[in-house]
């Protein structure tokens, strides 16, 4: 069964150019919980391209965190 993720994503411009924020959580309990979050802060709008870069990063990173911390089903 594969890892569900509930991943956002927020856009914001900020006085110095503009701020993405990616945070993906899986799990719903304090001990099987896992949170991976990302920003990118650059002067211009960022991209569909750098949005889907930051966020294909952020899914690796949980993948690779439940890589080590494999579920209890076995």
């Amino acid at each position: 069964m594969p890892d569900e993720y509930d991943t956002t994503q927020h856009v914001e411009r900020t006085d110095t150019g503009f701020e993405l924020r990616v945070e993906s959580t899986r799990g719903t309990g304090t001990r099987d919980q896992d949170t991976v979050r990302a920003e990118l802060r650059q002067e211009e709008v960022p991209t569909e391209a750098q949005v889907a870069t930051v966020t294909d990063r952020v899914e690796q990173a949980m993948d690779e965190r439940r890589a080590h911390q494999p579920d209890a089903e076995d």
